[in-house]
C-alpha cells in the first residue's frame, strides 16, 4: 500500500468518527410534533453508532491486512 492509499484510508476512517459524533446533536436538533425526539431514537442512535464502529474497524483491519500482503 502506498502513501496516499493510507492517506485515503485514515480520511474515510476520520469520516466515519466525524459522522458518529454529529449523529446525536443533529438528530436531537430535529423538529418533531411533540417537541421531545421521538422513543425510537434512543434504540437507533446507539444502533448506529454501534455500525459506523464496526464500519470503522473493518476498513482499518483491511487496511492492515493489505499492508501485510505487500
Amino acid at each position: 500500500m502506498n502513501k496516499a492509499q493510507a492517506n485515503k484510508i485514515v480520511l474515510v476512517n476520520l469520516a466515519f468518527w466525524l459522522v458518529a459524533m454529529l449523529l446525536h446533536p443533529v438528530i436531537r436538533m430535529l423538529p418533531t410534533g411533540s417537541g421531545s425526539p421521538p422513543k425510537i431514537f434512543e434504540f437507533l442512535i446507539p444502533v448506529l453508532f454501534i455500525m459506523l464502529a464496526g464500519g470503522s474497524t473493518y476498513l482499518l483491519r483491511s487496511a492492515i491486512g493489505k499492508l501485510k500482503g505487500d
